[in-house]
């Protein structure tokens, strides 16, 4: 029997995919999609951190002073930054799983490309290219998620794939100290290059296009039942059926910046997560780029500091999972509580005494509360906009996010040649997870106040069991 009941018209019955979506049940349909999904955003956080693994061993063969080392860590995000945007856009005019295709294969062939490099002009120009490919498969990720999940567990699953992301991360840690020392850093490289070609082939196999997507731009409609079929196996689509998401018309308008600030107050939602993202991924990136180096002049051997940072990327993935059901109950406010746990954490490191035991307990506890809420803010920077506009939405907040993360690798770099000890840094980056309190309680309330039914409203308006679309 079909889950969504039909309205006859000249032009055929109309078909609406929200209460499929809504009404499924986990299966093998939803495993494969996470499956996938979760490997792609693991290689991303695996392909991205991996130079801070590999930075010792690049400072020491290419002579770089700090700063310079920072440097290569920022042009990466500078890649991110364009490549969110870029993609993005293609995400929202020729679909999803085409342009995760192309991210995948991007960021793999110049993982590969970059373990070649012989000189520090090509490791810059190589890492750019590289975040340009890494920067664009994480917001197309987030909104083919979000668009098969089920609104009561949007943001969670959001959060659920981006463990992936930070636990990519933390492999980086161990697969250093396995393969560097026999192999050289250029091994660790390959290995992502190589493993990113292989999952490419994953995603052209199994992974979906976005039945939300493909309805209401109206493409696609001979691609819509076969996926409808996957997801629930009975559902019966006559031949000459039209698809719709909801009573959201059919959207073809042509995406522009301003489309984010747009309806149902984005003229306000758009900048708080724009502002909170930037701070977030400023001292994100600042503990995953300096993290092995600051823990190894803090006193730990270099296989001691690179499992730290790895066992610390760990416990963020804890912090992102505590936090995702909250937000999906309570709203993007609850996030606010993981940076304001983070700042005592940073002051204690900054400014008191600790030896090693309680340096490894603080820094843990750090890292739970910042990635938790870094994860918290990814989970909520797509949801507020229409199926049309999601990848686009997703990809300006990142990219907007890129200008925090590039500031992170540098301005750490710029305090410790200028002789702030590695301690030192963490009390001047608790700024950010203070600027991140007061724009997340904002954005919470914002939130509340938007009309059930309207994306990214904390009590969306359940689906019914059936639903008619009435014709346009």
């Amino acid at each position: 029997m079909s889950n969504s009941s039909h309205a006859s018209r000249s032009d055929g019955p109309v078909f609406d995919v929200v209460p499929v979506i809504e009404n499924q049940r986990i299966g093998r349909f939803w495993i494969g999609l996470f499956a996938v999904a979760w490997l792609v955003t693991f290689l991303d956080g695996f392909d991205l951190q991996i130079i801070s693994f590999a930075g010792r061993y690049l400072q020491k063969d290419f002579a770089l002073s700090n700063t310079q080392l920072g440097t290569l860590g920022t042009v990466g995000v500078v890649g991110t930054l364009i490549g969110g945007i870029a993609m993005a856009w293609f995400g929202d005019r020729g679909g999803r799983k085409p342009s995760i295709a192309v991210s995948v294969a991007g960021f793999g062939i110049f993982m590969v490309l970059f373990a070649l490099a012989t000189d520090y002009p090509q490791l810059i120009v190589l890492r750019l290219l590289t975040g340009l490919f890494i920067g664009g498969a994480l917001p197309l990720v987030w909104a083919l998620v979000s668009e098969f999940a089920p609104a009561r567990l949007r943001s969670t699953s959001i959060v659920i794939v981006m463990v992936g992301y930070s636990l990519g991360s933390a492999t980086g840690g161990p697969v250093s100290n396995a393969l560097i020392p026999k192999h050289g850093w250029e091994s660790v490289f390959l290995a992502g290059g190589l493993a990113s070609l292989v999952v490419l082939a994953l995603v052209l196999v199994f992974l979906p296009e976005s039945i939300k997507f493909l309805a209401q731009r109206d493409i696609g409609t001979d691609r819509i039942p076969p996926i409808l079929r996957r997801i629930a196996p009975d559902i019966a689509v006559p031949p000459g059926t039209r698809f719709a998401v909801g009573t959201q018309a059919v959207d073809r308008t042509k995406f522009t910046p301003a489309s984010l600030f747009r309806g149902n107050r984005l003229a306000l939602i758009t900048p708080l997560i724009w502002v909170a993202y930037f701070c977030s991924a400023a001292i994100v990136f600042y503990l995953t780029f300096w993290s092995p180096i600051l823990n190894e002049r803090i006193g730990f051997s270099v296989s001691s500091a690179a499992l730290l940072a790895a066992g610390t990327s760990v416990a963020g993935a804890v912090g992102q999972i505590l936090i995702s059901r909250f937000i999906d109950k309570r709203g993007a406010g609850t996030i606010a509580w993981m940076p304001l746990l983070a700042v005592p954490c940073l002051l204690i490191i900054g400014f008191a005494p600790l030896g090693p035991a309680g340096y490894v307990v603080i820094l843990v506890l750090a890292n739970i509360f910042i990635i938790g809420g870094h994860g918290g803010i990814i989970s909520i920077s797509s949801i507020f906009y229409r199926p049309a506009i999601r990848a686009s939405g997703g990809g300006w907040a990142t990219s907007v996010s890129k200008l925090g993360a590039m500031l992170g690798p540098w301005l750490a770099g710029v305090l410790l040649d200028g002789g702030l000890s590695a301690q030192g840094t963490f009390y001047v980056f608790a700024i950010f997870p203070v600027l991140m309190v007061v724009l997340l309680v904002v954005l919470g309330r914002v939130q509340r106040t938007l009309p059930a039914g309207a994306d990214g409203a904390v009590h969306p308006r359940p689906a019914p069991a059936t639903s008619t679309v009435p014709a346009a």
